[in-house]
Formats: C-alpha cells, structure tokens, sequence
C-alpha cells in the first residue's frame, strides 16, 4: 500500500511506444492479475506503463505478480462510486494559429483510461459503478467526441467483462453549434446536463477573488451579471456537478499540455471540467491593466482604451440579439472593430491569454480548495464519512506543448506521471516540462498555501535520473511554452521545436 506520509510518491514511466489504435486496447500480455481476459496482438506499451507505474508506487506489494494484485484497492472498496475525469476538451482540433494537430495533444487517449479503469475495476469486485465524464468547451460535439475515442463502448464493456456499471456522462448544461456566437447565452441550446443536478459552494473569505472588484469580473457569458452575482463581497460561489461531489473516488487522467491563459493545464486547471455551470468560473478582468484589468497586455496606442471600454459598453447594455444584429450589419465598415470582441485592436492577441492573466489562476485554486480540499466542510455536511479520495495518471505519451489548450503542438513526451497526490504530480509534471513552477501561480500559491517542502517528495523512477529533480540546471522536455509567456521557460531555452 502507498506510505500515508504527509506526501504521497509520485511515479514518472517511460512509455516504450505509441498509443494502441484498436478498442477495447486490450493488454499485449496476459497479466495474473487480468485473469485470461482477451489479448491484443499488437504491443500495448500504454497499459504496460501504467501497471508499472502502480508497482512502482508500492500499490498492494506484498501480491504483485499474482492473480491476487489488487493495487487500487487501498483507494477503492467495493460498493465505491469511482469517478474517472480524462480530458475531454473538444471534438476536434482548431486551427486558430494557422496549422493543424493532434487531438491527442489536446485530450486523453482511450487507451489510458481503459487502463486506469481496468483496475478500478477490479478493486470494485462487481459492485460500485465507473462514471467516466467531463464537461467539455461550450462547441464540443460530445457525439462526435465519443466516435473519435469510442469511450461510450466503455458502458457495455466493463458490465460485460467486470459485472461492473459503467457510465460516460457529458456534465454540461448548454451548448453552442458555432464557435462564432460563443459567449451569447441566447445561442446556446440546453442539454441533459448531470442527472443528479449540482450543489452551489461558497468559498467566501477563503476564495483568492475575496476582496477583488467584482464588476470587472467576466465568465463565460457575455452579460456578466449572473458571474458577479456569485462573485462578490463574501460569495464566492461554485457550481459543481452532484455526480462528481457524490463518488467516493475521484480519478483524474489529465493531459500534459500548456495553456495560454494559466501556463499549463493538468489536474488542477483539469477541475474546470467538474463545473456544472461554468459562468460561475471567472476567466479574466475586464480592461487593460491600467484599467484594472488583465484582459490584454498593454495596448500599442492610446485609442484602444477608449475603443476597449466602449466594446464593454456595448456587451453590457445592448440586448443580445440587437447586438448580434448589429455586429452583422456593421461587417466590414470602419465601426466593426467596436464588435470584435475575441481580440485586441492594434494588435492580434486574444483575451486573457497571457502571462499577465492575474484572475483565471485564482478560480483553478479556488476549485482544487473546494473538490479535493474541501474546505467548506461540504462533505461532512452532506452525509459523507470522509473526504473524497483522489488519484492521477497524467498522459504524457503525445503531450501538446506552445498554443494550448486547443492548439498545441504534439509532443512525443512518452512519459506518464502517477500518483494520489494531484497537486504533487501537477507540480512534476510543470518541472518535466522544464517550466518554473512560481510562473504558474494556482501551483505557486496552493504549494506555499499547503506547505509543500519540494525537496521531501518521494519521485520513482526507473527510466529517469531524480536526483535533485527540481534544481534549475537539469534539463528534461523543453516545452514550448504559449507566445505570451516568456518568463516560464527554466533557463534561456524556448523549448525543442520539433
């Protein structure tokens, strides 16, 4: 079983090879453990890596090469709901900086999340329930989404293998068709959301907005008043799907990518997807910084002030569709840059995505305090005998490095990072990267605000030198990191452009 210290291991693998293409990506190799289930034949390094990473941690030792190895079971009970959130971002990937990817540097393989399930799976002994879910960009096409990684064939799968109910759930409430009307509540149309609903969960005095002037705050929605209405004074409010607060296990499978609004994005930015309404989620102030604001670095020129608080004017007092019409009769003419409202005036820069983002970090922090923390007390109040358990298996095999989250480049990292602790291997996770972790502040902040001694964590590894694995003058991946984060990179490099 894990040591209970006060930090957990963290596991860093090697994968040996490519993702397997065919479902159900069975193993390549008949485990004691997986007792003469089907076998693929063709090699499955992803599954190899990740039971290796559970030996290396220690999981069930004392059984490991019997058909008794049950490593998860010091996580699971029978009975258990076990939530597993992969990254679901989005169906397809954008072509917003002019060139075309990998959508599996922007969301989780499959074959890792059949993987991870497998032993949940076990653990559970045919009782308890798998929920695989997320709530994805407001555009997604779920339907689509579940054809490009064929999670919905998990649901028959595990009940027909493992005795096992299995679950995929879309968490979201709304969506939109066209990207082109994201932000207009009036164009989005209303989906079956999280069948057991949402709880709302004031953080209040203990939110890193407390003290903040609300009216600058924006989420995802246009008309701001339902975001400020939830964010200000002493509320401090977040909406979190009932589904996800209910499990008893949570398992997040994050993806190694950057994020140009927050640096990278792992397990923590990963909660964004256990939202059930994410207007509550603030994204970014409103103006430039001499407005108080952290929408846009500053402006070129002096006019842009005047040109950014008129944008305002109008997203706050004309209704919707009077606006949307307006945006369309004035396509072309001199007075449609009033109606450009996703990018900057002099020059090309879209809003809050830089490195002087001074508001997203803190709604990523407020949600890893409220879910795994869980300092409101939630849990208790509501029946539960103890705190939600937690544990990550972070795909690194293809990971997406520069213009994340939606437009990475693909990086052949071949690395997975496991272990129970979420914000211990986002912290390993940010350092294989070979980013600064003080430049990714929802880390910087939770770490001093949780008293994380780097130097005490227990790093495995057999594929990689772990000496002194945070000192600055070790290179490891060389991320590049977004265009608008110059200060992330350790050292002079801008990462290995490959």
């Amino acid at each position: 079983m894990i040591s209970r210290d006060s930090f957990t291991p963290v596991a860093i693998t090697k994968v040996a090879g490519q993702y397997p293409d065919v479902f159900p990506f069975n193993p390549d190799e008949a485990y004691p453990e997986y007792s003469g289930r089907n076998l693929s034949n063709e090699p499955n390094y992803v599954y190899r890596a990740v039971r290796e990473s559970l030996r290396l941690l220690g999981c069930d030792t004392e059984k490991v090469g019997s058909k008794e190895w049950n490593p998860l079971g010091f996580l699971i009970e029978p009975g258990d709901r076990v939530f597993i959130k992969p990254n679901l971002l989005t169906h397809e990937y954008r072509n917003s900086f002019g060139h075309n990817g990998d959508i599996y540097s922007v969301i989780t393989h499959p074959s890792i999340v059949r993987a991870v399930a497998d032993y949940a799976a076990i653990a559970l002994k045919g009782q308890g329930e798998i929920i695989i879910g997320d709530n994805p960009c407001i555009d997604a096409d779920f339907n689509r989404l579940l054809e490009i990684t064929q999670l919905h064939l998990f649901e028959s799968f595990y009940r027909d293998n493992f005795g096992v109910n299995c679950r995929v759930l879309d968490l979201r409430p709304m969506r939109t068709d066209n990207l082109y009307y994201y932000g207009f509540k009036s164009k989005t149309k209303q989906l079956e959301g999280d069948p057991e609903s949402s709880s709302i969960i004031n953080l209040g005095e203990k939110s890193y907005f407390y003290g903040m002037n609300p009216l600058l705050f924006r989420g995802v929605y246009t008309k701001r008043w339902e975001t400020i209405k939830h964010h200000h004074g002493k509320v401090h409010e977040y909406c979190i799907s009932n589904t996800v607060l209910n499990s008893d296990v949570y398992i997040s499978i994050p993806k190694l990518k950057t994020h140009h609004k927050v640096g990278v994005s792992l397990n923590i930015k990963g909660l964004v997807g256990i939202n059930a309404n994410k207007n509550f989620l603030i994204h970014w102030r409103l103006g430039f910084p001499k407005m108080g604001g952290d929408e846009f670095p500053p402006p070129h020129r002096l006019t842009d002030y005047f040109i950014l608080a008129l944008r305002h004017l109008f997203l706050d007092l004309i209704p919707e569709e009077k606006y949307l019409w307006l945006r369309q009769q004035l396509k072309g003419t001199k007075l449609d840059i009033l109606f450009q409202d996703t990018k900057c005036l002099s020059f090309k820069h879209y809003r809050g995505a830089w490195d002087g983002n001074d508001t997203c970090w803190r709604m990523a922090a407020d949600l890893y305090n409220v879910f795994v923390k869980d300092i409101t007390g939630w849990r208790q109040r509501n029946g539960k005998n103890r705190g939600v358990k937690t544990f990550s298996v972070l795909d690194g095999v293809v990971a997406g490095e520069g213009e994340g989250p939606f437009c990475p480049t693909a990086k052949p990292a071949q690395f997975i990072i496991a272990g129970e602790d979420l914000l211990l291997v986002d912290c390993i996770g940010v350092r294989l990267m070979d980013f600064k972790l003080e430049e990714v502040k929802y880390i910087d902040h939770l770490i001093r605000d949780n008293q994380v001694n780097l130097n005490k964590v227990s790093l495995i590894s057999e594929d990689l030198d772990t000496a002194n694995f945070f000192d600055q003058n070790k290179n490891y991946l060389q991320f590049v990191p977004p265009v608008d984060w110059k200060n992330l990179t350790i050292g002079n490099h801008r990462g290995n452009k490959q």
